[in-house]
C-alpha cells in the first residue's frame, strides 16, 4: 500500500497500525484493567521500550477474557523514525509468547482502527469432548452431541438486520443495539463445527450469546422460535446459554485502507470454503 507523506504524517506526527494475534488465554480482555493481564496493556509496556514513550492504543474491537485474535489491528501516532521493518521483531522480543506482532504498516491520518472498519469477522470453534487437553483452551469442548443439520439452521436464523439488545450482556457502551449480520456460515473441519459470522460491529459478548443459543436449540432443549422471538422482543427470557470464550477468535477485520495488506496467522488457518463468502466482501474490501 502506496501511502503520501502527507496522508500518513500530521502534527502527533505518523500513524502505525500493527497487526496483532494473540491467545487470550491467560489474559483477562484486550483492554486495560486496573491489576490485570490485558493484551493493551503488554502491547504499550512493549511500546514504550520500543520507542521510549507509550503511545495511546486504539483497536479494532475488545475482546473479552479468553477470547483468542488471529488478527486484531491497533493503531498510535509516534514521532518515531524507526523503520516500519523493524517494529515486528523488536517488539515480538519484548512481548510475552500468548500476543505476537505479524506485522506493522502506516496508515493515513485519518484512519481509525475502530471506526473505519467496515466489517468484523468471528469465528467459533465447537469439538467434542475428547482426551486431548491441549483443545481445552481453543475450542469449546462439548460434553453433548451437536445436531450440524439443526445447528446450522439456528445459526442461520440471525442473519439480517434485527435488534440485538436481548443477546447483549449488561455494561455495554451501545445505546443502539441494531446489527446488521451481513453472512453466517456453519461448515465442518474435521472433528470442529466451525461458525462464522460478519457484520460491522457487535455488541458486548453478542456472538458467544448467539452461539450458546444456537446449540440449545440444535440440541432441541429450545424451539427456533426462542431465537426469533428473542430477536423480535428483546426480552432476554428468550435467551439461555452462553458458550464459553475460549471458541471465539477475531478472525478478520476488513478496512478499504489496509485490508489487502493484512495477512492471517497460520494458527488455524482454514480457508472459508469456496463459494460461500458474500459478494460484499469483495465490494468492502475495494471501497
Amino acid at each position: 500500500m502506496n501511502i503520501s507523506q502527507a496522508d500518513s504524517q500530521g502534527p502527533k506526527g505518523r500513524q502505525v497500525a500493527l497487526q496483532l494475534a494473540y491467545d487470550g488465554t491467560h489474559f483477562h480482555g484486550y483492554q486495560v484493567q486496573l491489576q490485570q493481564r490485558t493484551v493493551e496493556l503488554k502491547v504499550k509496556a512493549a511500546l514504550a521500550r520500543f520507542l521510549g514513550t507509550a503511545p495511546d492504543l486504539i483497536c479494532a474491537g475488545r475482546t473479552d477474557a479468553g477470547v483468542h485474535a488471529y488478527a486484531q489491528v491497533v493503531a498510535f501516532f509516534t514521532q518515531s523514525p524507526i523503520p516500519l521493518e523493524r517494529y515486528a521483531a523488536a517488539l515480538n522480543r519484548m512481548l510475552p509468547d500468548d500476543v505476537r506482532v505479524l506485522q506493522a504498516f502506516e496508515v493515513p491520518v485519518t484512519f481509525s482502527a475502530r471506526f473505519s472498519a467496515k466489517a468484523r469477522h468471528y469465528r467459533y470453534l465447537l469439538a467434542p469432548m475428547s482426551q486431548a487437553p491441549t483443545l481445552r483452551h481453543s475450542a469449546w469442548q462439548t460434553p453433548f452431541e451437536v445436531p450440524f443439520e439443526m445447528l446450522a439452521e439456528a445459526w442461520h436464523s440471525v442473519r439480517g438486520q434485527h435488534n440485538f439488545k436481548a443477546f447483549c450482556k449488561s455494561g455495554s457502551y451501545r445505546n443502539n443495539f441494531v446489527i446488521d449480520v451481513r453472512w453466517t456460515h456453519c461448515w465442518q473441519y474435521g472433528q470442529y463445527i466451525v461458525l462464522e459470522i460478519l457484520a460491522e460491529s457487535f455488541l458486548y459478548n453478542m456472538v458467544r450469546s448467539l452461539v450458546g443459543s444456537a446449540v440449545d436449540v440444535a440440541r432441541g432443549r429450545y424451539p427456533l422460535s426462542d431465537i426469533t422471538q428473542a430477536l423480535a422482543t428483546q426480552d432476554r427470557r428468550y435467551v439461555h446459554l452462553t458458550a464459553p470464550p475460549q471458541g471465539l477468535y477475531l478472525y478478520h477485520v476488513l478496512y478499504p485502507e489496509i485490508s489487502q495488506t493484512l495477512i492471517v496467522p497460520g494458527v488455524h488457518d482454514w480457508p472459508v470454503p469456496a463459494g460461500t463468502f458474500p459478494d460484499c466482501l469483495e465490494k468492502i474490501a475495494i471501497l
